[in-house]
């Protein structure tokens, strides 16, 4: 398993008492910082006092970052090294990594958590029944989008969905009122594909 070398942040001494281990995952999450407000990043492993991640995103050592988890926790904390796509994050302050990961806890259930949202505003266009409607993607995951546009769609009608950048796609409106509508991709955008377009003019509009 690999784990955020110690070594590459201050206080050591501190880090290695406090979390001595780190959990192995591959968390797909939401990575903020200054001047880039959203992309995608893996979270590799965790532990109570930091994280090392893998992003596209252009990160420097001392750089201020967040990120927000499927279950929309935030972790805030500072770029302590950054090597070949991958950077290890130290907290502001010590989590709870059981929480962070979603362990089921012996009481009620929870709501399944959703991928990262991107918000987008950018002009797109959909199909449907043979006509062309032109749209606004509000905001974007990997599952689906949420479109601002100037006509009802029903619950479960399927529309292809055209977004600049991307390829098209097929999709399913689940919701519906008199400005929005929400839509479920049949096949999700892949991690890859992505973050090469939250990191394109595309994404910017």
């Amino acid at each position: 398993m690999e784990s955020i070398p110690a070594s590459a942040f201050e206080d050591r001494e501190e880090w290695t008492e406090r979390a001595p281990r780190a959990v192995a995952t591959l968390l797909v999450a939401k990575l903020s910082h200054e001047g880039n407000p959203g992309q995608l990043c893996r979270v590799r492993n965790i532990s109570e006092m930091g994280m090392q991640i893998d992003t596209i995103a252009s990160l420097l050592p001392g750089m201020r970052i967040t990120v927000e988890t499927r279950g929309g926790a935030l972790l805030t904390g500072a770029i302590a090294w950054t090597k070949g796509g991958r950077a290890g994050v130290r907290f502001d302050g010590p989590i709870d990594v059981t929480e962070i990961l979603g362990k089921p806890h012996p009481v009620a259930a929870t709501p399944r958590p959703r991928s990262p949202r991107f918000v987008a505003e950018i002009a797109a266009r959909i199909s449907s029944y043979g006509r062309s409607i032109d749209v606004v993607l509000a905001d974007l995951s990997q599952g689906g989008a949420c479109l601002r546009l100037q006509r009802t769609l029903r619950a479960d009608t399927e529309v292809i969905l055209l977004i600049p950048g991307l390829p098209t796609r097929r999709c399913t409106t689940r919701w519906s009122n008199d400005e929005y509508a929400g839509v479920a991709f049949h096949d999700p955008i892949s991690y890859t594909e992505l973050s090469a377009w939250l990191d394109s003019p595309n994404a910017r509009g």
